[in-house]
């Protein structure tokens, strides 16, 4: 049960999108403290962009409020939307660098759908574990598998928390590292995506009183 309950918990802070609801689950959404950056480096200087500005849902079994040991996938779907033009590098000119590389206009979304996970072994506490992730990344409208590992851990005080990051490079989605200042300053082609989530107990409530709600 244990196990169980930290798988879901985890993932409820992972993920996910404004798209169609199954009426058999039940949706989450992240805390507004999740964070997305993205890291990577020049031939002058590393940079970093980030955003808050997830659209974030998770969609459970209605069991999850109940007796999670008789539930064997609790997890229903689990995707991300996040607008290009919300991260922000901290300087206007690389901003706009970013959102023309990305090609924001004619693709303003970052799209993840997590396609499956496992349970590893390796956590150093009994209140964690680690996942391994199947999904498909998409960015400048070009697809991707990849897979991502994921850390969480159930907090005493009932928040969960989730850590990941993954290097990609940016040619597999079919953008050009780009070049500034007549070459002078050349983007490297890999970049690290992080992300650092939290939910809330507050949306357990939510999820229990949309529960018993639903029973009556």
């Amino acid at each position: 049960m244990r196990r169980t309950l930290l798988t879901v918990s985890a993932l409820m802070a992972v993920t996910a999108t404004a798209g169609a609801q199954s009426a058999s689950a039940i949706r989450l959404r992240l805390d507004p403290v999740s964070e997305v950056t993205i890291e990577g480096t020049s031939s002058l200087h590393a940079f970093h962009c980030k955003t808050n500005k997830i659209m974030a849902y998770v969609d459970v079994d209605p069991g999850y409020t109940k007796d999670l040991t008789k539930i064997a996938r609790p997890i229903v779907s689990v995707k991300v939307n996040i607008v290009v033009k919300t991260l922000s590098c901290g300087n206007g000119q690389m901003d706009k660098n970013m959102y023309s590389t990305l090609d924001a206009d004619k693709n303003p979304l970052i799209k993840y759908t997590m396609s499956g996970y496992d349970i590893l072994d390796g956590s150093a506490k009994p209140s964690a574990f680690v996942a391994q992730t199947t999904g498909t990344l998409q960015i400048s409208g070009q697809e991707k598998v990849i897979n991502m590992k994921i850390n969480a851990e159930r907090l005493s005080d009932g928040k969960a928390t989730a850590q990941a990051e993954e290097k990609i490079l940016m040619s597999d989605f079919g953008i050009k590292a780009p070049s500034f200042m007549l070459g002078t300053l050349k983007v490297g082609n890999e970049v690290t995506v992080k992300f650092n989530l939290k939910a809330g107990p507050e949306l357990l409530a939510q999820l229990a009183a949309a529960t018993n709600s639903g029973g009556k």
